[in-house]
């Protein structure tokens, strides 16, 4: 049974948005009829470079000719309309995708980026795959839930940069090379005049449930301790699992594909959010609102790594955190999960070593900082990627200056924020620091 009366509708139908006069609306319909709402209530998926959003409350349905279209006589005014129960795809058809990667556009890329033993454990991890019925070298992102069922398969094709391949519509206008594996399969199905699989049949009927779950998902279930970094796109998730090993590497699919339906997985672990740039940080500001609304399920910190170092074509193109870390070399973030305690050659500034609990840390990467507010005295938390692959939080005043030892000052933190924060030394200087145990 639905949570709430309107919803957007399942699928990949798509209408003409009101605003952007693009072709991807999707418009509201009230569950108790299965009736759409007048044509203006709907989301436009162009969440940045449009956000057209007209959500709906009775209170702005009121027009006769409204609850004429909303209200019917023939049908009960309370009637729910069943949910269908979430399908999922034989893993057998992805076991059929684990081939072909000499032509698959993405793997080598991948392969120009880390090699072939890096690149075959991604595609293990990942479960990377191929497709070439829509696009010839194209790839499959197989979205995987915490229970291993398949949700969905993401196709996509990639340039040579590593960048999504585009096409041109019959009216000129220009779309990512970017599908479903069931719509690719129905329309292949439809063409040849053959009856669905069984399996395919049950799928498609669920209304439009399909990636249901984050991306790499089911990677939470190797390891319960690492925190968690959530990106956009499924392609930043893998390659960012390369350059900080140190998280487990999710992807919500999509800006707006971060629900609380998604994240109930996450109940208990550290959650960082990287969103990617938009013009005038809608996608920023989006997340951080989700990163409240969120607040029931566990703790999400939004990263403002980006934010803080985007030029504004960086925001223009839509960069994410891909962009930047393939500037790098991953070999000089000299991150070893069973490593040590030396940081590699850097021209990032001066290094950092912090002593905790008798250990000698370098502290490799900034990740983000969030701000304590008035009550705490405007201190601000420091998240840092250390040499040993482990993250900690380290506390500053407003000057930047690190914070000495305050036994009340930590009980009453360790209740608002639920972290132990201990003695230590940075750069010979009195700090506090919690340390991820991951």
């Amino acid at each position: 049974m639905s949570e709430y009366r309107y919803i957007l509708e399942k699928g990949n139908k798509k209408q003409v948005c009101p605003q952007c006069g693009k072709k991807r609306f999707v418009r509201f319909i009230d569950t108790c009829t299965g009736e759409y709402l007048p044509g203006d209530y709907g989301r436009c998926d162009r969440e940045v470079n449009c956000g057209y959003f007209h959500k709906p409350d009775t209170a702005a349905i009121h027009s006769p000719s409204d609850i004429k279209r909303i209200y019917t006589a023939t049908k009960p005014a309370f009637r729910r309309l069943p949910v269908k129960q979430a399908a999922y795809i034989p893993f057998n058809i992805l076991k059929q995708s684990r081939k072909g990667y000499e032509d698959n556009t993405f793997v080598q890329y991948l392969l120009r980026l880390f090699g072939s033993a890096i690149t075959e454990n991604l595609i293990k991890s990942y479960q990377i795959g191929s497709s070439n019925s829509r696009w010839p070298g194209a790839c499959i992102f197989w979205f995987i839930d915490v229970s291993a069922n398949v949700r969905a398969g993401q196709v996509k094709l990639f340039d040579d940069n590593g960048h999504t391949a585009r096409y041109s519509t019959s009216e000129g206008e220009k779309r990512s090379c970017t599908t479903w594996l069931h719509s690719i399969l129905k329309y292949n199905h439809e063409l040849r005049g053959e009856l669905f699989p069984e399996w395919l049949t049950t799928y498609l009927n669920q209304g439009g449930n399909y990636a249901d779950c984050l991306y790499g998902e089911h990677l939470l279930q190797k390891d319960s301790i690492k925190p968690v970094a959530i990106v956009e796109a499924p392609a930043t998730a893998i390659v960012a699992s390369v350059y900080l090993p140190a998280f487990t590497w999710l992807a919500a699919g999509s800006l707006s594909y971060l629900t609380a339906d998604r994240c109930k997985v996450l109940s208990g672990r550290q959650v960082y959010l990287f969103p990617d740039l938009s013009k005038n940080s809608t996608a920023y500001s989006l997340w951080s609102r989700k990163a409240k609304e969120l607040a029931g399920i566990t703790t999400f910190t939004v990263s403002n790594l980006l934010e803080k170092n985007a030029t504004a074509i960086d925001r223009l193109n839509g960069l994410d955190l891909r962009d930047y870390l393939t500037r790098f070399d991953h070999k000089l973030f000299g991150i070893n999960q069973k490593e040590t305690n030396t940081l590699p050659p850097s021209d990032n500034g001066p290094v950092y070593m912090l002593s905790v609990n008798g250990e000698q840390l370098a502290i490799v990467r900034f990740i983000s900082q969030s701000l304590l507010g008035p009550r705490f005295n405007d201190y601000i938390i420091g998240t840092f990627m250390l040499s040993n692959a482990k993250v900690c939080d380290l506390l500053f005043d407003e000057s930047g200056s690190t914070i000495p030892m305050n036994d009340d000052f930590l009980e009453t933190i360790r209740g608002r924020i639920g972290k132990d924060f201990i003695p230590a030394k940075l750069d010979g200087n009195n700090c506090l620091v919690h340390v991820n145990k991951c």
